[in-house]
């Protein structure tokens, strides 16, 4: 018996002893499903078993926690000697509710039974780290870390409109999939299935109203030290190989030098750490990446885009379309043969360590405070770096001052001064919406001065963006810039603490250049990956300017001249919005390699998703009480 089915076997042994609400697990191979027992009296079913005292079980746990320590001690009255990760989850939630979730810091997600309720309740950490989808149906839920064994399971196959408008203007969609229902968990959210309906309820809200202030900003520097260090250590908690993505910039650079350092140092238990790049012909970082290597003295394995493009017209995603799959496919190979559990990344940074190159609305909070004099110096200072005259710096500031209900929103969402496309074409046909009416406007009751940085917040959390790619979900993939005490930290420091004219990063750099060697202190800039991305996406679409059909078209998604038009453009390498247009390239090539498929042969998608089911590590199904 393989080692999940060993899971999926232990799990039943604890499931099935319950008799309160009539169910009974089955294991099917890797893939377990609970469903209602055949017997009227499961007392009989189960050969007169008693019932178990607990009000709660846990159906499925996935992830990982930071803070056990911390929760031994607060919950040790109930833990009764199991001291799991799903104990601890279990008794948080029988002491406080959903709202005790929030107690639980790691990269998670958990689906556990309420008898007392008797409902289900499904719930995931508050960055959507660890996947988890379900579908609800009459008279029961279904649910899965895994959305291919979930789609096999319900053999839902129509395609989620409002998922397809996300995807297409911003790469996903909160809380769908491309199946019309079957829904991702919330990031940060419970769902309660119940006889009586379906409940969702946040147990982790954003940090709006947290604010900081020390007189001396080394403090600042101080505590971010010790959050960074922190959130690396807690990642690094496995005796298997660690693999570190090293793009050569200031953020993965960070990462692997503080996993270097706390291995080295006997501060963590994994002692083998190898760094994983994506190099491309006359990349500007591949000098940054062998001089990090050099300066940790750690080997690495480096992907060429010549063996591995970023987008493949054969790979574009297997369960939903994923930008970068070729890439992530490679990374999981490479972890799988070096043995490694562990892949940390430097993703979030930029938003958390303040890498804006235009974060001029700070001026706001000197107009908020009646400081002219003030503002009119800050502005001057941004006007200069931005070349951009001093009275609209301070026109844009005092829309962002305004309250909620007066300023303009387009003012915080527009994308940095440094990464703004030059055009705005989508090809999207009329009525499928701005991207601002995807999420929830809860960050704009932060102070206007901060609005920006909530609002990226909430699309990076609400886009599950830090999920991992299907390929690296058997991993723990994680990031350490996503650990939540250091970023309920950084997001209370003021942002001229993070960032000030032409000083992005600037806490950063003054609290972890120890982190780096000397040539990367120095760095200003990153390279762009526009060059691997247009080596990739030209060949792809000159294949779909010869072709006849476009099927995001036909569904009425988008405009076929217009896609045409900026395909032609893409080809000879002029201006197309390239970004959103490769959403458009992705999901085209997912629909032609889906419906390809399905037309192999009356069985072949059948047995093309059967084949996933090696993969899928847990599928449920819970009766509900009439």
């Amino acid at each position: 018996m393989n080692r999940q089915a060993e899971q999926i076997e232990q799990s039943a042994l604890s499931t099935r002893h319950s008799a309160r609400d009539q169910y009974r697990l089955k294991n099917c191979g890797t893939v377990g499903m609970e469903k209602k027992p055949v017997y009227g009296n499961c007392e009989d079913a189960l050969g007169g078993l008693n019932e178990r005292d607990e009000k709660t079980e846990i159906l499925h746990w996935d992830g990982r926690l930071d803070n056990r320590g911390d929760l031994l001690l607060l919950l040790a009255d109930s833990l009764q000697g199991d001291t799991s990760n799903a104990a601890l989850a279990r008794v948080a939630y029988e002491r406080w509710g959903t709202d005790g979730f929030v107690k639980l810091i790691g990269d998670w997600s958990v689906v556990l039974r309420d008898h007392a309720r008797r409902a289900t309740v499904l719930a995931s950490d508050f960055a959507g780290v660890r996947p988890l989808y379900y579908c609800v149906q009459p008279g029961g839920v279904l649910w899965s870390s895994r959305l291919q064994s979930l789609v096999e399971e319900t053999r839902i196959s129509e395609l989620d409109e409002q998922y397809v408008r996300g995807f297409l203007l911003l790469g996903g969609c909160p809380n769908r999939t491309p199946y019309k229902g079957i829904h991702s968990v919330p990031a940060g959210h419970s769902v309660c299935v119940s006889s009586e309906g379906t409940t969702i309820h946040r147990f982790w809200s954003l940090p709006i109203g947290d604010e900081i202030h020390y007189r001396d900003e080394r403090r600042y520097e101080e505590e971010l030290r010790a959050l960074f260090r922190e959130a690396v250590a807690v990642r690094l908690q496995t005796e298997s190989p660690v693999l570190a993505e090293l793009s050569g910039g200031l953020d993965s650079s960070s990462v692997v030098s503080m996993a270097n350092h706390l291995m080295r140092s006997g501060a963590a238990r994994a002692t083998r750490l190898t760094g994983i790049s994506y190099v491309w012909r006359n990349s500007l970082d591949e000098p940054f990446i062998r001089e990090m290597e050099s300066f940790c003295g750690i080997k690495g394995v480096h992907i060429s885009s010549r063996d591995v493009p970023v987008i493949s017209e054969t790979q574009a995603g297997n369960a939903m379309p994923e930008v970068f799959y070729p890439l992530r496919a490679s990374t999981a190979a490479v972890a799988d043969s070096l043995g490694a559990t562990t892949v940390l990344t430097g993703q979030g940074g930029d938003l958390m360590m303040g890498n804006w190159f235009d974060d001029s609305l700070q001026v706001a909070a000197s107009l908020r405070r009646f400081r002219i004099g003030r503002a009119w110096k800050e502005a001057l200072a941004w006007s200069k770096i931005l070349r951009l005259p001093v009275y609209s710096i301070l026109w844009r500031a005092f829309q962002a001052a305004l309250p909620p209900s007066l300023a303009p929103t387009a003012i915080y969402t527009a994308p940095d001064g440094s990464y703004a496309p030059r055009s705005t074409e989508t090809s999207l046909v009329s009525g499928f919406g701005e991207a601002e009416s995807f999420f929830s406007d809860a960050w704009m009751q932060a102070l206007p001065e901060r609005r920006k940085y909530f609002w990226s917040l909430t699309t990076l959390l609400d886009l599950r963006t830090l999920q991992p790619s299907e390929p690296l979900q058997h991993l723990d993939y994680t990031h350490p810039f996503a650990h939540r005490p250091l970023v309920e930290f950084l997001m209370a420091v003021p942002a001229d603490v993070l960032c000030r004219p032409g000083e992005p990063r600037r806490l950063m750099r003054s609290a972890l250049s120890d982190l780096w060697p000397l040539k990367l202190r120095t760095r200003r800039s990153k390279g762009s990956f526009g060059a691997p991305s247009q080596e990739a996406l030209r060949p792809v679409a000159r294949i779909l300017l010869q072709s006849r059909q476009l099927y995001v078209a036909e569904r009425g998604f988008v405009d076929r001249a217009s896609v045409l038009s900026r395909l032609q453009r893409l080809s000879a390498g002029l201006d197309c919005n390239e970004a959103q247009l490769r959403n458009v390239i992705l999901l085209e090539l997912w629909l032609r390699n889906r419906a390809r498929k399905c037309s192999e042969s009356p069985m072949a998608f059948s047995e093309f998703v059967s084949t996933q089911r090696l993969k899928a590590e847990e599928v449920w199904r819970a009766g509900l009480q009439a």
